[in-house]
């Protein structure tokens, strides 16, 4: 795995939620894993309303955890339920920001899965999750930091479109970095905690695509579907992605797509997208 920064001092990760521990303890058990994840209804009913969602088309509805877990497996279940706990604890508060952050994480986990489907990249489960989870570590940044949402927005107006390092100067850490730190503790993947951890640095990213291993496949879905649900203008209202420009010719060159040919794939993405919506 990618070496992580460490945290900033004045930066906490969360505990882990106490259903997260009871799923480890589970282990490798399919019905202890649906009994603990049914004893928490409200986050059961919101797993299970993303499983049936459409975008990941499924042949049919499935009606409680222990189907769930059956149909799908355990390591999928235990995924999506870990990123939906990210909208009662990490998101969880009246803040403006905390609120973009969600349903722009959403957005992007959303068209994730489209843009895995479609390419025929990584699962589209790792994903949703790395996608949820990307901008966590935004979230804790803003909570020890008031200054930050001022900071995140001359990030994104940034023209080198390094973001990581922008916040690094500022705060000691990225959110790339707490992110990462967040999905390791959380005990998802190695793949997604490098592909949080990389998704702003530039250089970086770039070289992990060219592996073509998991974190690298991660990475290229998460950069494609973040310049399609255009990020910087929900988060910073800024028009330009800096970021997309100094990346795009590389991610062409691996989707072997000149940018006419990518402009017809991000509409496919796009039209799916407001049928989904509709």
């Amino acid at each position: 795995m990618a070496e992580i920064e460490a945290a900033a001092p004045t930066v906490e990760l969360p505990e882990i939620p106490e259903v997260l521990k009871e799923l480890k303890e589970a282990k490798n058990d399919l019905n202890a894993v649906a009994q603990v994840i049914t004893q928490y209804p409200e986050l059961a009913r919101e797993v299970l309303s993303t499983i049936n969602a459409p975008y990941f088309s499924l042949v049919r509805d499935i009606k409680s955890a222990e189907e769930a877990v059956r149909m799908l497996g355990m390591h999928r279940i235990v995924n999506l339920t870990t990123g939906r706990l990210l909208r009662s604890t990490i998101f969880a508060g009246k803040d403006k920001l905390l609120s973009d952050l969600w349903k722009t994480s959403l957005k992007v986990a959303v068209t994730s899965v489209l843009v895995s489907k479609e390419l025929d990249v990584a699962a589209t489960d790792e994903s949703y999750t790395a996608a949820i989870f990307h901008n966590a570590g935004m979230a804790m940044l803003n909570q020890s930091n008031p200054s930050y949402s001022k900071s995140i927005k001359a990030a994104y107006f940034n023209e080198d479109g390094c973001i990581s390092e922008f916040e690094r100067l500022q705060f000691g850490t990225s959110h790339a970095a707490l992110g990462a730190q967040l999905a390791s503790s959380w005990g998802l993947s190695g793949a997604i905690s490098k592909c949080i951890n990389l998704h702003h640095d530039p250089q970086k990213l770039l070289a992990q695509i060219d592996k073509k291993d998991e974190a690298g496949e991660l990475l290229l879905v998460l950069k494609i579907s973040e310049q399609i649900a255009r990020l910087p203008g929900y988060l910073a209202q800024c028009v330009d992605n800096f970021e997309w420009e100094k990346i795009k010719e590389p991610i062409f060159d691996e989707l072997k797509m000149t940018e006419g040919m990518y402009r017809r794939f991000e509409l496919v993405i796009k039209k799916k997208l407001a049928e989904i919506k509709g």
